[in-house]
């Protein structure tokens, strides 16, 4: 066995590997470097939150301590999303971090059909036992994860 299969088949690896390495830890080192895939700005709401297909219902823009967040979620007109999977994900936000606090999914939701509230024969229920602001973020994929739609929501707990 000569030179030819080492050139061939392990050399690229090799330099696959080495390239995408330098190139990662150039760009975890740039200073100002962020991920903010979703650039929701919050907005003003009393019970509802909603976009063309998500709609949060009995959700509160204020909480105490200790006070459970419920709410239910109701999809709209669209045939993309009569089944699927909802992860919901609550991040404390604080001056310049964002920490997952809790995330919750419900797999196999097929609610298009009814029209039903998600989570389908679940209730949504969460305790804060900290002060501060936080951010909700509502995912729904499709049943193959090829589509997705998203909602993102700000509260504050005091």
């Amino acid at each position: 066995m000569g030179k030819t299969p080492f050139v061939v088949y392990v050399l690229p690896v090799i330099l696959s590997v080495g390239l995408g390495a330098l190139v990662m830890a150039e760009a975890l080192n740039e200073p100002d470097r962020s991920l903010n895939m979703w650039q929701f700005t919050g907005s003003e709401y009393a019970d509802k939150v909603t976009t063309d297909r998500i709609q949060i219902i009995g959700l509160e823009s204020q909480y105490d301590v200790s006070e459970p967040i419920e709410f239910q979620i109701k999809i709209h007109g669209d045939d993309t999303f009569v089944c699927g999977d909802l992860y919901i994900t609550i991040y404390k936000i604080s001056d310049s971090t964002k920490d997952v606090i809790t995330q919750s999914g419900f797999l196999n939701q097929c609610y298009g059909t009814n029209n039903n509230y998600l989570p389908i024969d679940e209730n949504y229920s969460e305790i804060l036992n900290e002060a501060g602001n936080y951010q909700l973020l509502v995912e729904i994929y499709d049943k193959t994860y090829k589509q997705t739609s998203s909602l993102v929501a700000n509260l504050v707990v005091n």
